[in-house]
């Protein structure tokens, strides 16, 4: 499995995976709830951030060690390519320096990357993509007895996956009519301007898309996109080749991410996917919903402590 979309997506510059509600980095319940668990930990801890993306919870802890006057040892791991230069350019250097970033190490492998006992493993929207199996005695190794485990995942009925869902209909669509196997013909020059034209002319004659696509963000970028070349002369589509390029391949990128996130529906719908935590020597301590501003699920966090 390749992980090439996801480090795509750090690599745009994006800080968290809800950009939709967090553009900077976290806040609300969920800062609210790392706080809480920063602030009882003693001076010298060590913290691991799995599945870290961007870094926006160990960046969030490492605020929280600033505010508390705390001396906190941060490691975040993420089997994407961390774009750390973005995170430097866009976070005070007093947090970006307290915190060891690594890139290329998968959660199921963690205790063959770090060495030192952790006293904090954290995650947030990252463990439930592992092999939960593998995660949990990766973990196991590495976590110091009484150490603990907590973090923040996906729940089947969170806002986030019911938006991924609508929008898997719209890219099922473009698909069924033909418009995604076009664009990829003219990417990769199969198709030439004049051809993309008349088959997307012909395609929109023919086909009509749902009403409840109307609306859709994404929807709305593609009718955008298709609007402009059928108003184009060839010679300007020649020139909008590189830009048309560039919106196919990332909404290629966009989709396959967003099918790994529904692929998380199906394993975290089973009551018994936490069992492999419970099997290495995990005790489960508290789960609890979040919400973002009191307007929609955003997850479920966890916490469980290492026996």
């Amino acid at each position: 499995m390749t992980h090439e979309h996801w480090s795509n997506y750090w690599q745009s510059g994006m800080q968290t995976s809800l950009p939709q509600d967090f553009k900077h980095n976290y806040d609300g319940e969920i800062a609210k709830f790392w706080h809480e668990n920063i602030e009882s930990l003693p001076d010298g801890a060590r913290i691991l951030d799995l599945c870290t993306g961007n870094g926006a919870v160990a960046l969030l802890i490492a605020g929280i060690a600033e505010q508390l006057n705390k001396q906190l040892i941060i490691t975040a791991v993420d089997i994407s390519q961390i774009n750390i230069d973005f995170i430097r350019k866009n976070n005070p250097s007093s947090q970006t320096e307290m915190i060891r970033f690594i890139s290329g190490q998968s959660a199921e492998t963690i205790d063959q990357c770090i060495k030192q006992p952790q006293d904090l493993v954290v995650s947030q929207f990252g463990i439930e993509y592992s092999d939960l199996n593998l995660t949990a005695a990766a973990l196991a190794n590495i976590i110091k007895p009484q150490g603990r485990l907590i973090f923040i995942a996906h729940s089947v009925d969170s806002a986030v996956f019911k938006y991924m869902s609508n929008e898997e209909l719209i890219y099922q669509w473009l698909q069924r009519v033909g418009l995604l196997p076009l664009f990829h013909r003219f990417v990769t020059d199969d198709i030439d301007e004049e051809g993309l034209v008349r088959d997307i002319n012909k395609i929109i004659a023919e086909n009509q898309p749902e009403a409840s696509f109307q609306g859709q963000p994404l929807f709305i970028s593609w009718l955008q996109l298709i609007g402009q070349i059928r108003q184009s002369s060839v010679a300007q589509i020649k020139s909008q080749k590189e830009a048309i390029i560039y919106f196919v391949n990332q909404h290629h990128a966009a989709r396959k991410r967003q099918q790994d996130m529904l692929h998380v529906v199906k394993k975290i719908s089973d009551d018994k996917w936490l069992q492999p935590i419970l099997d290495y020597g995990f005790e489960s301590i508290e789960s609890k919903e979040l919400n973002y501003k009191n307007q929609h699920h955003i997850g479920t966090a966890y916490s469980f402590l290492k026996n």
